[in-house]
């Protein structure tokens, strides 16, 4: 259920393995960086809650790959992880509580499941989830149908080898969009509306590389967390393509013409896989402890083809990444591959190590951080696994903290 954001280039050149940089004290005001914030100010759950009830439809979920095609169908898709953004101690509590559900199972879960059940007298009702992410989520979703939530589930469909991306596995995912559709308008898709959106989404990405290359040679300039923010941002723009593409050409000038701050430390070049769901503030140890984070192993690489019809397209896009193991998914065939993936972009980046992060409890994370764990040992490449819940309330563990900047010391 984690969403995706565009694709990393696959022609990175940094100049050095070790690069250089200031204390944020000392950084430029980045006006980018400011329209960014003021951007996502104006589009919260609330603001979104507002457009519902002036008739604008909306759901939870549908925020990934299938992102074009659910605003094709007027439709805004809000991250699931919007649900514990804010108040995450108190939900999870009420899926203790109320759902029973066990304290040390993962905190994503109970705050999903509780912050269901606290909205369940709010304006969006309905939820879109695919079939082919972790079992408990798909729980959690019945559960919320007790509450009165409408679930719509794309059902699995999954490609394990590039060979297995099948004429017939490509129709039986187009039948589920377009099940998609009606489920959303009450009639078939708009083929050319869907069209329309897959260009955007690829202008969107192609602005989003250019941006990522000039940030390897400046990674502390923009900065893991407004970076994360942007790769979030770009399946859903904010509700605003027009100001968001604006936006990444204001950050795209910036970072063309930025200086390299006066050196006063070396920073050691990072690949992150998974993210940090409790929000930046671990990102902000891992740069006050002299790390950078040069790539992101968990977003997709591909563009949507233009070439073949738009439904065809996104399942196509679907298919390469869980062949790549991309998309943030930690089951099915993104599981067995990601570690390819995460190998490349170290050789591309030049990184030193990779930060491989899941949340506490989540029984798909933990075995993947151990398939990795091994493969990396082998490969030569040092890795350090990480654990965290999705509280923001709460701030980072002197275990967490001990962690990364001894890893990163050791890289040093």
């Amino acid at each position: 259920m984690k969403g995706n954001g565009p694709p990393m280039s696959t022609t990175l050149t940094p100049k050095s393995p070790r690069r250089t940089a200031n204390s944020a004290h000392h950084l430029p005001t980045s006006e980018g960086l400011q329209a960014l914030a003021a951007l996502a100010r104006s589009h919260t759950v609330a603001e979104i809650e507002q457009l519902v009830s002036q008739g604008k439809s909306a759901i939870w979920g549908g925020n990934s790959w299938e992102a074009p095609l659910i605003r094709s169908c007027d439709t805004i898709p809000i991250g699931i992880h919007e649900l514990w953004r804010e108040d995450s101690l108190h939900a999870e509590a009420v899926a203790e509580n109320y759902h029973q559900i066990p304290s040390e199972f993962c905190s994503m879960i109970k705050a999903i499941a509780g912050r269901l059940h606290l909205r369940r007298n709010n304006a969006i009702k309905r939820v879109l989830y695919f079939g082919s992410t972790c079992e408990p989520i798909s729980m959690v979703f019945e559960f919320a149908q007790n509450d009165g939530y409408e679930l719509f589930c794309i059902d699995a469909a999954t490609a394990f080898k590039a060979s297995e991306c099948r004429e017939e596995l490509v129709k039986y995912l187009v039948h589920e969009l377009e099940r998609v559709a009606i489920w959303l308008t009450g009639k078939p898709v708009d083929l050319d509306r869907v069209r329309e959106e897959l260009k955007l989404r690829n202008k969107v990405n192609a602005k989003m590389r250019q941006l990522l290359n000039l940030r390897l040679h400046n990674p502390l300039y923009l900065r893991a967390g407004p970076t994360g923010q942007l790769l979030a941002a770009s399946s859903h723009y904010y509700g605003d393509p027009d100001r968001f593409l604006a936006i990444l050409d204001q950050l795209i000038g910036e970072l063309e013409s930025a200086p390299l701050q006066t050196p006063t430390q070396a920073v050691i070049p990072l690949v992150l896989a998974g993210g940090f769901a409790s929000g930046p503030r671990l990102l902000q140890i891992v740069e006050e402890s002299r790390g950078a984070i040069v790539g992101w192993a968990t977003h997709g690489t591909s563009d949507f083809r233009e070439d073949i019809p738009p439904l065809e397209s996104i399942a196509h896009y679907l298919f390469e990444a869980q062949v790549k193991g991309e998309l943030g998914e930690v089951a099915g065939a993104s599981a067995i591959y990601r570690k390819t993936g995460i190998e490349q972009l170290v050789r591309q980046t030049n990184a030193r190590g990779i930060l491989s992060a899941s949340v506490t409890g989540c029984p798909y994370g933990s075995v993947v951080q151990g398939l990795e764990r091994d493969y990396f040992k082998k490969q030569g490449i040092p890795m350090v696994a990480l654990e965290h819940n999705v509280h923001a309330e709460e701030a980072p563990t002197e275990e967490q903290i001990t962690k990364i900047k001894t890893f990163i010391e050791m890289l040093s």
